[in-house]
């Protein structure tokens, strides 16, 4: 698999990282700016029936997604813009930051997310911690289940300050469910980009 570099670059105080991103991955704003066109491209590679039962449901969780990242300090929303319609998984990384409540640390967070939400470490260092998110919701003619992960990076030097990603995989939607080893796949390759953030020397 090959993988390309992504920058980002200094804001709003907060340092600047690395991230390295799979072939055929983007990053966009929080605005998503150009994913509707891409899922509309893959829509209509895909039967008549899975197309219509699917598209409702993919739009009405890009609509969730705007909303939440206008909500919060998004850096960026990592997503692959560029997969053949037989490979392609709905699958978003978004990545924010994190301000520890007034009083704590991130150390705080982190202790509270490992005994409220299973959170463990991804790495051997135990630098990043995970914990897993699913989520199903109620929509029009039936219900969106959506799986994933959540991650924190704490930013180095700054004992109140984190750098958190979110991944939302599609499970199912409309009578038509991912297979348990795309979901597996797509897991693993969050995980991958999430183990990948290298901070901007000297941050």
């Amino acid at each position: 698999m090959s993988l390309r570099a992504e920058l980002v670059g200094e804001a709003a105080g907060m340092p600047g990282f690395a991230v390295l991103l799979p072939a055929g991955w983007q990053a966009v704003d929080s605005e998503l700016a150009g994913t509707s066109a891409r899922v509309d491209a893959v829509l209509r590679a895909l039967p008549g029936s899975t197309r219509d039962a699917l598209r409702g449901r993919i739009e009405s969780m890009l609509a969730s997604a705007r909303a939440e990242a206008a909500k919060a300090d998004i850096v960026r929303v990592f997503a692959p813009s560029e997969v053949d319609p037989e490979e392609f998984v709905p699958v978003s990384l978004v990545a924010s930051w994190l301000t520890a409540p007034a009083g704590g640390t991130i150390q705080e967070v982190g202790a509270g997310l490992i005994a409220q939400r299973d959170a463990a470490p991804l790495d051997a260092q135990g630098s990043i911690l995970r914990w897993p998110i699913a989520k199903a919701t109620a929509v029009e003619g039936g219900e969106v289940e959506v799986t994933g992960a959540g991650y924190l990076l704490p930013v180095p030097g700054r004992p109140k300050s984190a750098l958190m990603f979110r991944s939302q995989i599609l499970r199912s939607a409309g009578g038509y469910t991912i297979p348990d080893e795309g979901i597996a796949a797509m897991s693993l390759v969050c995980d991958a980009v999430v183990a990948s953030v290298r901070w901007r020397r000297g941050a």
